[in-house]
């Protein structure tokens, strides 16, 4: 039995079978997706792209915890992995930065006092400066990222369901 799209989306409570989980992440995708066209659309300097934009990471966050988070609960595991593999997104995308010139960036500016005034020349250097190492390895940060979520998924989206009543709901069917 397929479970709503609203259950599946947007209710983080019961369980969830490795077919809905699938067809919840083709759902959440193809939403995310129609939502940066939508955006794209509406160009970037529109106020109403920018208001509809400040909802989004949230529902995006919320979404990503019902969909994840009953189908951890179906393999009989709470929410804590899923916040495990979103700390660990955060982590990872920090330390990257920061081996790719982020730490220089920041010890550059941290020179100034905050009242000071820096030279705009100054300031355009060290920026360029800064873009220049990010760009050498573009790639490396939404790479690493991208496998932490894929592994996550996969492991979601292929593990066995618990075969019996456990306490986040009743076997699915």
């Amino acid at each position: 039995m397929i479970i709503s799209p609203y259950k599946m989306l947007l209710s983080p409570a019961g369980r969830m079978g490795r077919k809905d989980f699938w067809i919840a992440m083709i759902l959440f995708t193809a939403l995310v997706i129609l939502f940066n066209f939508g955006l794209q659309r509406l160009g970037t300097d529109s106020t109403l792209a920018f208001l509809i934009s400040l909802p989004f990471p949230f529902l995006v966050l919320h979404m990503t915890y019902c969909i994840y988070g009953k189908r951890l609960h179906d393999m009989g595991r709470s929410f804590w992995p899923l916040t495990s593999m979103i700390v660990s997104l955060i982590l990872v995308a920090i330390v990257v930065m920061l081996a790719f010139g982020g730490s220089e960036y920041v010890s550059e500016f941290a020179q100034y006092d905050r009242k000071e005034d820096i030279d705009p020349a100054v300031q355009n250097e060290i920026i360029e400066r800064y873009q220049a190492e990010m760009s050498k390895s573009p790639a490396t940060v939404s790479n690493v990222m991208m496998g932490i979520i894929a592994t996550f998924t996969l492991w979601c989206g292929l593990s066995k369901s618990e075969a019996k009543d456990n306490k986040y709901g009743p076997l699915i069917a």
